[in-house]
């Protein structure tokens, strides 16, 4: 699908190299050409340079400190959304239990779940029977078909 390029004869590569001889000039930009070449190359030129460079360096500097106070923030805010998610699992943890034995043993009587005794069952059926506010014929009904 994809052919590689022909290599040229050496009769080619001749008159390429002929061509290739030809040095370029120089490139000046426009900030060497308006100044003068004394203040470049004394004194004056290399003030202005260490002063342009301590000047760039504070520009850095306060930058790295906006930056390094901004990265603190980051990692008090990260360990403080850390503790947000997990305080209240823990104390999930250590409260709630409790709060399931009441329940379920508030509920496991009407269910008859927590009894292991079959009398003490029919008593919780009563119970439940009892809470329907109905006749004692009714009752008696129910009893007939549930048993």
């Amino acid at each position: 699908m994809f052919r590689h390029a022909q290599v040229p004869d050496s009769e080619n590569t001749k008159k390429n190299d002929q061509k290739t001889d030809v040095t370029p000039a120089p490139i000046v930009s426009a900030i060497e050409k308006s100044k003068p070449v004394a203040t470049l190359s004394g004194d004056l030129g290399l003030k202005e340079l260490v002063e342009k460079n301590l000047k760039w360096s504070q520009i850095i500097y306060e930058q790295n400190r906006k930056i390094n106070s901004k990265l603190m923030w980051m990692a008090i805010a990260s360990w403080i959304k850390l503790f947000v998610i997990i305080i209240p699992l823990i104390l999930a943890i250590l409260f709630l239990p409790p709060v399931f034995k009441d329940i379920w043993s508030q509920y496991g009587e009407l269910l008859g779940s927590g009894a292991s005794d079959p009398n003490q069952k029919t008593n919780s059926f009563d119970s439940v029977i009892k809470l329907l506010n109905l006749d004692p014929a009714k009752q008696e009904q129910l009893k007939a078909l549930l048993k």
